[in-house]
């Protein structure tokens, strides 16, 4: 049975049966009236023939359009074929032509040419084919269709970057499809639903931009379907965005690019041309293109996943030799320092290393928390697993969540693949979260999820993921002061000082201070290639009675100086210290000679140096202690301490 669709006036399709012959026209005598001035009385004639169906103009004044082309003979019609007389738009169907059920048109609104293979025509009793014209056409479109294949794979070839992949494939399509105005590939990731343009190129600028480009409808309608779409009518077609239909676009093919494990997105194009749109044949063409583009990006993909992989491997391999340096390295022998200070608090470092909670160390910056940390981690019982190193004050709020806890593919922009958090990495062992003071609240909430039910949600993502990791945390702060002032959060403080471990600063245990200068003195040497033979009492006496406000840090950095610039073979006396070092202006430093011991004399030494500085800051303790280059709370304690 064969019939016209009238599909002119959105939503009320019209349908008319044809029989061996019909004329079309105006007049009220003909067999289909079209009831419009720019359609002549007697405008077209479609008539069945043995070969099929034919239709012939009838000397109309505005002419009879076959698939966007005027005619001036008799042509034949197959199924699908688009035919316009003045402005209706009609569809020719023969359902007794094609084996199976035919494309469909099913918007509401417009025309939905959904691809498929056109079947050869019959052969005629004496083995010629029918419509030879027909025949020879196909097969300069056949020739054709090889040649733009063969021409795609020659200029993707090697291509293996998506983002450049991806913009030669546009290319390729703009030459293959010249009426095309903009052309863009969109892709969805692997279990998402919502597309996301990925490259967008126009051929005029002041089509470019806006919000509205993709339609997720069309693209989803395209997907489902697995069938290449040809709108019709763009601007009449609800299915399509806006911003499409604000440009002008005559007509539109959205093909899926669909691979073997999955659909990867859809490839579009559209056009504005007033004298052309797409045809069945093009979107034929077109379909056979996003096939061949879908393979293209999928191997693409594929390559660019085991790159990263490989980079990965790698990294974690360098890290975990790097780890197994540090471990076997790292023991309670490397804090060095001899004073009770230190001792009581290495005893409690030990401790804590045995035990499975949560850690706090506090101390002032530069007194050596990282130390303490991968002393503690490295004598555990985790120490074969990971110990992975936060500073929470170097990683700005926005990228911190993700670098904790890991994100999903799509998460956010530039997110092209998931990605482990550090929590996940350093399951079954130990994060070191330092300056946590830093930390954000919103971020300090998360924390306080994985500390009590172990269990942790990437960024982006849905799914609880089960962790074991011991959260040893540093900060220079006064955590219960932030506590009170609102900025950290109160449960967690206390989830975190279950084993509170505070190191000392350096002007509090000053008997420490020649071991370490000899154990960096001696590191340092050996780094620089130098042999020298030590300090004069003098420099050492400078060394020791500074404040040292940077601590450890600061006096092996100084040490490292020094010993930089000495010349070789050398005894470093106090010429060769940093001016803040040996500050002769600000206070006398006397030499004291005594039979008693150390500790005596560096009593003696700083009770003289108090009382120097003092009169010279004509009883200011707040001058007094700056030129000590110590806190007024420390020279309180001190004045208090000796009795001054």
């Amino acid at each position: 049975m064969a019939e016209l669709i009238d599909i002119t006036i959105p939503g009320q399709e019209k349908k008319y049966s044809l029989k061996d012959t019909i004329v079309v026209g105006r007049a009220s005598a003909v067999d289909i009236k079209l009831d419009d001035l720019l359609v002549s009385r007697h405008h077209a004639s479609i008539s069945k023939t043995h070969e099929g169906y034919l239709i012939e103009d009838l000397g109309s004044r505005n002419g009879v359009f076959l698939n966007d082309e005027r005619i001036t003979t008799p042509q034949p019609i197959t199924n699908g074929s688009k035919i316009c007389i003045g402005p209706h738009t009609l569809i020719f169907k023969d359902t007794e032509s094609i084996p199976s059920s035919p494309p469909g048109y099913s918007s509401e609104y417009t025309q939905v040419i959904v691809a498929t293979k056109e079947t050869s025509p019959p052969e005629t009793a004496d083995g010629t084919t029918r419509y030879e014209d027909a025949g020879k056409t196909e097969l300069e479109q056949l020739q054709r269709r090889l040649k733009i294949f063969h021409d795609i794979t020659s200029a993707i070839d090697n291509i293996f970057n998506i983002d450049t992949l991806l913009e030669k494939i546009i290319q390729v399509v703009f030459s293959v499809f010249p009426h095309a105005g903009r052309c863009f590939v969109a892709l969805q990731d692997t279990g998402e639903t919502k597309l996301t343009i990925k490259t967008i190129q126009t051929k005029d600028q002041t089509l470019a931009g806006g919000e509205n480009i993709l339609s997720q409808t069309l693209a989803r309608s395209a997907i489902e379907e697995r069938k290449s779409l040809l709108i019709m009518g763009t601007h009449m077609d609800c299915r399509v965005s806006m911003s499409i239909k604000l440009i002008g676009a005559t007509s539109t093919m959205c093909a899926p690019l669909i691979c073997p494990q999955r659909t990867l997105g859809i490839l579009q194009i559209e056009s504005k041309s007033k004298n052309y749109e797409f045809s069945g044949a093009d979107l034929d063409l077109f379909t056979g293109i996003a096939s061949q583009v879908a393979l293209l990006i999928y191997n693409a993909e594929l390559l660019d996943d085991l790159r990263r992989a490989k980079e990965r491997t790698e990294s974690e391999n360098k890290n975990l030799k790097k780890q197994q340096r540090v471990r076997i390295q790292t023991t309670f022998d490397d804090i060095v320092g001899a004073s009770v200070k230190i001792n009581e608090t290495l005893e409690i470092v030990k401790k804590a290393s045995s035990s499975p909670y949560s850690i706090l160390i506090t101390g002032e910056s530069g007194t050596g928390k990282e130390l303490v940390a991968k002393s503690i981690h490295y004598n555990s019982s985790r120490a074969e697993q990971p110990l992975v190193v936060l500073n929470c004050a170097a990683i700005p709020r926005d990228l911190l969540e993700s670098e904790l806890f890991g994100y999903e593919k799509g998460a956010f922009t530039g997110a092209m693949e998931a990605k482990q958090g550090l929590f996940e990495v350093a399951d079954k062992g130990s994060i070191f979260l330092d300056e946590i003071g830093d930390m954000h609240i919103h971020t300090q909430t998360k924390i306080l999820r994985i500390i009590q039910e172990k269990e942790l949600q990437r960024v982006g993502g849905t799914n609880v993921i089960k962790i074991d990791v011991r959260i040893i945390a540093a900060t220079n702060k006064d955590l219960k002061a932030a506590v009170s002032k609102g900025e950290f959060r109160e449960d967690l403080f206390y989830r975190l000082n279950v084993v509170p471990v505070h190191i000392p600063p350096l002007r509090e245990r000053k008997e420490d201070i020649p071991l370490l200068i000899s154990h960096f003195f001696a590191i340092s040497c050996t780094d620089v290639g130098k042999r020298i033979e030590g300090f004069t009492s003098e420099a050492m006496t400078f060394l020791v009675n500074y404040a040292w406000p940077g601590n450890v840090r600061e006096l092996r950095n100084i040490v490292e100086r020094i010993v930089t610039f000495a010349p070789d073979n050398c005894i470093i006396g106090a010429d060769l210290l940093p001016q803040e070092v040996c500050n002769k202006t600000a206070v006398r430093v006397q030499k004291y000679k005594s039979s008693g011991s150390l500790y005596e004399a560096q009593k003696q030494l700083e009770i003289e140096m108090i009382m120097d500085a003092l009169k010279s800051a004509e009883g200011n303790k707040s001058k007094a202690a700056e030129l000590l280059g110590i806190s007024r709370k420390v020279l309180y304690e001190k004045i208090e301490a000796y009795k001054i």
